[in-house]
């Protein structure tokens, strides 16, 4: 092997195993720096001292405080107030109605956005599309329709957090053997991450065997 392709061959495995640990890094310390300075810049001004992560650790104990009191019942009384001002507010009603919902199915304790993942005939049904159902029961279009439908959610390539809801007959709902992580990868990807088997769902970082193969072209 000539020096040239050898150069390349270890240039894209260094980067390969590289960035994934480079950009995980510098999302966490950004991550770090914004809360450090938003609440920790000005206890440290006050208190004349250097602590690196105050602010962090500021952060998660007003969190934890925050849903300490809520729990009290004069809390619980604060938060109906607080939350029925937010909801009939002119300006803020639809945003904050909105958001509140999605936050608390994606963090808090409801059900998970999406159930399973799909196919659906989309956008004719000679194609089928990956799609995510997120209310298994049939749905208020069923009657509409004239039979049982449920809904789900098609995202986009490559960008899987916009997309469309659709409300699809049952009938026409083709299930797939891929987890949700599975199918979020192949929209991703544009298909080119292929599920890698049934119940293979686990975080496993760098798929180390394609990476020694394809470098070594």
């Amino acid at each position: 092997m000539t020096s040239r392709p050898r150069f390349r061959r270890y240039f894209i495995t260094g980067l390969v195993v590289i960035a994934p640990v480079g950009l995980t890094g510098f999302v966490l310390a950004w991550v770090f720096r914004s809360l450090d300075a938003i609440l920790g810049d000005p206890l440290r001004a006050a208190i004349g001292m250097q602590i690196p992560g105050l602010g962090f650790l500021l952060l998660v104990a007003f969190i934890f405080t925050v849903g300490w009191v809520v729990h009290l019942a004069a809390g619980r009384q604060l938060l109906q107030w607080w939350n029925a001002a937010l909801v009939r507010f002119p300006l803020t009603g639809r945003i904050y109605n909105t958001v509140s919902q999605i936050v608390q199915t994606v963090v808090g304790s409801r059900k998970r956005v999406f159930k399973r993942a799909v196919l659906v005939p989309y956008p004719t049904d000679d194609l089928w599309a990956v799609a995510f159902v997120t209310h298994d029961e049939p749905t208020i279009m069923s009657d509409a329709v004239g039979e049982p439908c449920v809904n789900v959610f098609v995202p986009t390539t490559p960008n899987p957090t916009s997309g469309f809801l659709l409300s699809v007959p049952i009938r026409k709902i083709r299930d797939v053997d891929m987890s949700i992580e599975e199918a979020t990868k192949l929209v991703i990807s544009a298909g080119s991450v292929l599920p890698s088997g049934a119940g293979d769902v686990g975080r496993r970082g760098l798929d180390l065997d394609s990476l020694f193969t394809t470098t070594q072209d």
